[in-house]
């Protein structure tokens, strides 16, 4: 019988009861591990899961409940535990006994065998991630090398949460209407209002919050680059580089490079195409960084006839919903039922939704979905999680979550989503399928666990190419669905751009070997990619991703993986995107590849499995429309 959470029993008060003891089992547990005769993969990495497995649950969900129902209490939990969590992780990584296991078990097993080759990488990573956490360093450096992982933890934390008070705190009121910067309203909002002052004071409040993080980032820069050179690296983004898929820096800086030959003159003359829609700004006005976004929609209405206003009404959040699970059974052969009445789970808040996945009729998944934005209570954008990879030993099923900020529904019920929304929708469940459509009984290789953190984007952007097939059901009209499609790559190499700047900034910042200015980097970047900044931007002190969300030095993972992700759909494109059976058969050997394999061998093999060669950046360049 399947168990879940208990949400109604989770509060600040029980979490801060539980916590203490859960960490004197998990303790006492590793010291019985460490203690006994590791002979075997069973007695090292099945023992020490299941002495953790309820703490890292518990501590996962804490973490959930920071992000989604965010309170002083629960900030206070997570303060006060947090350094215990971080103590403990870092007590476990550093254990001599169970890396020397590990080791000793890994040279027992043959390469060549392929029975074994899922545990062997397991143990592969577990030998790496002990050396990552210090395992081989003694004494004062042991001690420094610890107290940088605390310091880093509150630092990510206070970074995440200074944002969230920031957004919030910003309101502006005209002429009755109050405009946000949150991430479900901001976007529409610079698209869509012609009030240009609204539009200048919006930027600028998104564009300057949270300043309070700049001090915090400088000393996240310094304490990773000396985290890097504890461990023997020159500098951070070499340490991270190393257990990830790029094969070097490098690379990464040679994928920048190629994106930026390919972009820049297309860049160029989207911005000059701007021109044709400066009438929409007071005569003479030059535009400034909060037209761009307003004067590109007016650019997308005159060339292509359509307005986003108007296309999201064939988006109604509960149709896109159903158009995402029709078109995942017929690539994947699944099929996904929403859980109601009894049958449902408790959830977190009653917006929270509850689905289970089945193949063949048979349930092998279950995940939550978490719709629409709570101002002052979940932090921004979309993401996917999970409470439980595939078990097959425990017979544990994967449990996934998805958050997103929809806007909330209307006064009848309806939630119309603008099309990145949409896709957004739509990239989340690729990440969620990954988890739950795993073929690896093994918990460490389950799912997305021991996807390289630059691959990892794979699975979920492939499935953005199937917003508007035709067999999702969702009704969209044919003319406007081809007005869509000719507008697809609408401005692409300016948003190329844009993720170019990002990934950039992001490597330069970590690649540094001596403090730096990173205000001064940024800009630079930016200049370099024709990315507009206003006076006394502070852009980064809201850069989550790399200073609050794991992508430290790993940015350019999107794009490293949206080559991957677009050669991926190139082979649908070959076998025929009208020919279902021809499409089925590909989809089935994709489900059978990036979707069952997950973590049980490198991104890298795993691609091969299923297209049979080695990835490579045309279909990107041609797809989004950067060939010449």
């Amino acid at each position: 019988m399947d168990t879940f959470p208990k949400w109604n029993s989770f509060t600040p008060q029980f979490v801060s009861r539980r916590l203490p003891e859960l960490l004197e089992e998990a303790e006492r547990g590793v010291s019985e591990i460490e203690r006994a005769e590791l002979s075997s993969y069973e007695a090292l990495v099945h023992s020490l899961d299941d002495a953790t497995r309820e703490l890292m649950l518990t501590w996962g969900m804490l973490h959930h409940m920071v992000s989604v129902m965010n309170s002083e209490a629960w900030r206070k939990v997570q303060e006060e535990f947090q350094p215990e969590l971080v103590a403990f992780s870092l007590r476990v990584g550093q254990s001599k006994a169970i890396y020397g296991a590990a080791k000793a078990l890994l040279a027992e097993m043959a390469e060549s065998d392929p029975s074994v080759a899922t545990r062997r990488r397991i143990l592969l990573k577990m030998v790496e991630g002990a050396e990552h956490a210090g395992v081989a360093l003694e004494g004062a450096a042991k001690e420094r090398f610890n107290a940088i992982q605390a310091e880093l933890a509150k630092l990510s934390m206070d970074f995440s949460n200074s944002l969230l008070d920031a957004t919030n705190a910003f309101k502006y009121e005209k002429d009755g209407k109050i405009y946000t910067i949150d991430d479900a309203n901001y976007p529409q909002t610079m698209k869509e209002c012609a009030d240009r002052e609204v539009r200048e004071i919006l930027c600028r409040a998104r564009s300057t919050r949270a300043r309070d993080n700049s001090p915090r980032i400088g000393r996240m820069l310094e304490l990773n680059l000396e985290l890097a050179k504890l461990l023997g690296y020159a500098n951070y983004a070499e340490f991270s580089i190393s257990s990830k898929s790029a094969p070097s820096v490098k690379a990464v800086y040679e994928m920048f490079a190629e994106l930026d030959d390919a972009t820049l003159e297309i860049a160029k003359s989207e911005r000059a195409e701007l021109s044709a829609v400066k009438d929409a700004l007071p005569e003479g006005a030059e535009i400034e960084p909060w037209d761009v976004a307003f004067l590109s929609e007016r650019l997308r209405e005159k060339k292509y006839a359509y307005s986003e206003e108007a296309l999201k009404q064939y988006f109604e959040f509960e149709d896109v919903l159903k158009g995402l699970f029709r078109i995942s059974n017929f690539l994947f052969g699944i099929e996904v039922v929403e859980l109601t009445g009894a049958e449902k789970p408790e959830v977190w808040h009653e917006d929270v939704r509850f689905f289970q996945v089945r193949e063949r009729g048979e349930a092998i998944a279950h995940f939550y979905v978490d719709p629409y934005v709570r101002n002052g209570l979940k932090r921004g954008g979309a993401w996917m999680n999970e409470f439980a990879n595939r078990n097959d030993a425990l017979g544990i099923k994967p449990l996934a979550l998805m958050v997103l900020n929809q806007t909330v529904p209307d006064a009848d019920g309806k939630c119309f989503m603008p099309f990145r929304e949409v896709e957004t929708l739509f990239h989340e469940f690729g990440h969620a399928l990954q988890c739950m459509l795993t073929r690896v009984g093994e918990e460490r290789a389950a799912g997305i666990n021991l996807v390289e953190w630059d691959a990892v984007e794979i699975a979920s952007q492939f499935m953005e190419n199937w917003c508007l097939d035709s067999r999702t059901g969702i009704q969209v009209p044919e003319d406007f669905k081809k007005k869509v499609l000719a507008a697809k790559n609408f401005r692409a190499a300016s948003f190329c751009r844009r993720q170019l700047a990002l990934g950039k900034t992001d490597m330069d910042l970590y690649t540094a070997t001596v403090k730096v200015d990173h205000d001064a980097v940024k800009k630079d970047v930016f200049t370099h990619f024709g990315m507009p900044l206003v006076d006394d931007d502070c852009f980064l002190c809201s850069f989550t991703h790399i200073f609050g969300g794991g992508y430290a030095a790993g940015y350019y993972g999107y794009k490293w993986s949206e080559v991957m992700s677009a050669d991926a759909f190139g082979a649908f494109e070959e076998a025929g995107l009208g020919n279902d059976d021809a499409l089925e058969s590909v989809g089935r050997k994709l489900r059978e590849t990036l979707y069952a394999l997950g973590g049980s061998k490198s991104a890298y093999e795993v691609f091969m499995d299923f297209r049979g060669r080695r990835p490579t950046v045309e279909a990107l360049l041609r797809q989004q429309g950067l060939t010449v």
